[in-house]
């Protein structure tokens, strides 16, 4: 089964082709819009995401336990009053 988002370039142009030259000029015109707007934005590029996720950092228990025990100590401080 064809993906139906899924057009070959000859497809495009026998459809192109069917379109009255003042429609074509609209298509052509829609192209020009598309590709100035999307001029120089990159595509999603998974791999390099894969990649850079991979580096994320990650807290282990230690580094958890540390940060409650942090907490627990700031939670007693007691304020001067004035």
């Amino acid at each position: 089964m064809k993906n139906r988002y899924f057009y070959s370039m000859n497809d495009i142009l026998l459809k192109y082709n069917t379109l009255s030259p003042d429609i074509q000029k609209e298509v052509n015109d829609f192209l020009d819009f598309m590709l100035s707007k999307y001029k120089g934005k990159k595509m999603f590029d998974i791999k390099s995401w894969k990649s850079k996720i991979k580096n994320v950092s990650t807290w282990t228990e230690e580094d958890i336990k540390v940060l409650e025990e942090g907490r627990q100590h700031l939670n007693q401080w007691k304020t001067e009053e004035w």
